[in-house]
C-alpha cells in the first residue's frame, strides 16, 4: 500500500493538525513488474506423444530472490488432467523455453531454467502439489495466489494425462528474501 498526499507525494496536513492521504493497493506482481521489473511468463505449446508426458518445467536459479508462481493458466485440445508437481531428483532437459519479462520496459532476464514446446525429460516427480481438470477446447487458470514459492534450486514441473494438443503459461515474479 502506499500514501501519497492528496496534492503529491508529500502528505497534506490540515490547519487542525489531520493528515489528508490518498491510498493505493496493488498485488505482488504488479509491484514486482512495474517498480523491480522482475514479473514473467512462461509459455509451452505442443502436441503430445503419449499420456502422462511433462510438458513444462521450471527451476529458479536466483541465489537472491524466491520465484513466487502467480497463476498457470491451462487449456488442451482434448479432455486432460493435469498435474502439478515438486521435482525432487533428476535433471530436467528438453527445449529451453526462455521467461518473457512483463514489464517490456525492464531488460532483466529471468534467473530461471525452463524447458517446453517438447515432451520434458530426466526429472522425477515428488509431491503433487495439485491437479486441474480442462475439458476439450476449454482452458482454466490454477490460481495459486502467490502461495507457491521455490527458493534456489526449487523446481516444480506439469505433466498432461492425454494424447493431445496442450497449452500452458505460467506466470510469477521474483521477491527478495
Amino acid at each position: 500500500m502506499a500514501f501519497r498526499g492528496v496534492t503529491g507525494n508529500i502528505p497534506d496536513v490540515t490547519d487542525d493538525h489531520q493528515l489528508k492521504i490518498t491510498g493505493s493497493v496493488e498485488s505482488d506482481l504488479e509491484y514486482a513488474s512495474e517498480v523491480n521489473g522482475k514479473a514473467y511468463s512462461w509459455s509451452s505449446s505442443f502436441a503430445t506423444a503419449g499420456t502422462d508426458v511433462e510438458v513444462i518445467s521450471i527451476k529458479n536459479t536466483s541465489s537472491s530472490d524466491v520465484l513466487v508462481i502467480d497463476e498457470i493458466v491451462v487449456c488442451a485440445a482434448g479432455a486432460c488432467v493435469f498435474t502439478l508437481f515438486e521435482v525432487t531428483s533428476g535433471t530436467a532437459a528438453g527445449t529451453t523455453i526462455t521467461g518473457q519479462n512483463l514489464n517490456l520496459s525492464s531488460g532483466l532476464s529471468a534467473a530461471a531454467t525452463a524447458y517446453g514446446n517438447a515432451a520434458v525429460t530426466g526429472s522425477l516427480s515428488g509431491n503433487t502439489l495439485a491437479y486441474q481438470c480442462v475439458t476439450a477446447g476449454d482452458s482454466t487458470i490454477l490460481d495459486t495466489k502467490g502461495g507457491l514459492v521455490l527458493g534456489q534450486d526449487d523446481e516444480i514441473a506439469l505433466t498432461a494425462s492425454a494424447n493431445t494438443t496442450v497449452y500452458l503459461t505460467l506466470i510469477g515474479h521474483y521477491k527478495e528474501l
